[in-house]
Order: C-alpha cells, then structure tokens, then sequence
C-alpha cells in the first residue's frame, strides 16, 4: 500500500510545513544551530540538509535521503556511525516500507542508536511521516530548494496536521 499526492495536495505543500529559515548556506543553520542541539530528537530529510547539520558538527537521530537534489544525482558526504535502512518510495508518494522504515528509526533513536534511511526513489514527503511518529519536543528539517530550510517543531497539532494530510492523499493498494 502506499499513499500518493494528489494535484491539490501537491500545490498546497509548496508551502512550507513549519518556520521557513530563509538565507545562503550555512547561515540558515547556524540561525537554528541552538535549537537543534536542544531538540529531544533531530530528524533530517534531504541530502543537503543532512550534510549541512553533519557540518555543524550535529549528528541527527534519523537522517533521510535519497543521493539527489533538484532531481540530480549526489553524492553526499554523511558520515555517521549509523543503522541503515534501505526502502523504495516512489515520487510523490509515501509507501508502507517509509512509513515503517522512519517509525522503526525513530524507535532505536529512543534506544540511543543513530539511524540513516537511504531511499531508492524520493524522500521528499519523508517530513509527514517524521512528525506523525516523533515525539514532541522534536524537530524535523527539511531543505525548501532556493529559499532556505524548513524547521517543524513537533507538536500535537502539528502532528494533526499531517495527520489529515496523510489522510487526503489517495491510497493505493499495490498487492501487499
């Protein structure tokens, strides 16, 4: 099963889901710098994004990417001594296997393990998930291509909020 994006949906999450840090790299990081290292947990989604937090010298709990950028081939450089998990996610959508995948990440981050999620596909709509199975007090980063980075800070209503809109997406039953 997996859960796709429709047309409306897919206009209105070009806004972004929390506080827009707007700037070149590295200053929107180093704007937020306090709040990541006092998060409860730290998850990153995106291989820039992740890169840019490992350069602060933060390790995230859970980092999710996909060795892509603006639909290009990357390679980032993210070193982190790390549990790694492998799932296919398609574009636009978020599949039973990423759902799975960021819950199971965030269970050994509880644990005190760090998790590294690689995604063969696209690992853009990795931050609903990331919120719904978070606890709060945690953040949730994600890169906004040519304006900056997004910080979501965990909440109830935040995690209402990908809640309903997990539950507009359509859904699509692939055999499992």
């Amino acid at each position: 099963m997996l859960f796709r994006l429709t047309p409306q949906l897919r206009r209105e999450l070009k806004a972004p889901l929390g506080e827009l840090v707007r700037g070149e790299i590295p200053e929107p990081y180093e704007r937020i710098r306090g709040e990541l290292e006092g998060a409860d947990y730290l998850i990153t989604v995106g291989d820039i994004v992740t890169e840019n937090v490992l350069k602060l010298g933060i390790k995230p709990d859970v980092a999710v990417y996909d060795y892509r950028t603006k639909r290009r081939e990357y390679k980032p450089d993210i070193d982190m001594d790390a549990v790694v998990m492998t799932v296919r996610n398609p574009s636009g959508t978020i599949t039973k296997a990423l759902l799975n995948a960021v819950r199971k990440g965030l269970e050994l981050a509880r644990r005190g393990r760090r998790v590294c999620i690689k995604v063969a596909g696209e690992e853009d709509l990795a931050a609903i998930p990331a919120v719904l199975y978070a606890p709060t007090g945690s953040i949730v980063l994600y890169g906004q291509p040519g304006e900056g980075v997004v910080l979501i800070k965990v909440t109830p209503e935040c995690r209402l909020r990908c809640g309903k809109i997990m539950s507009r997406m359509e859904v699509v039953r692939d055999g499992d």
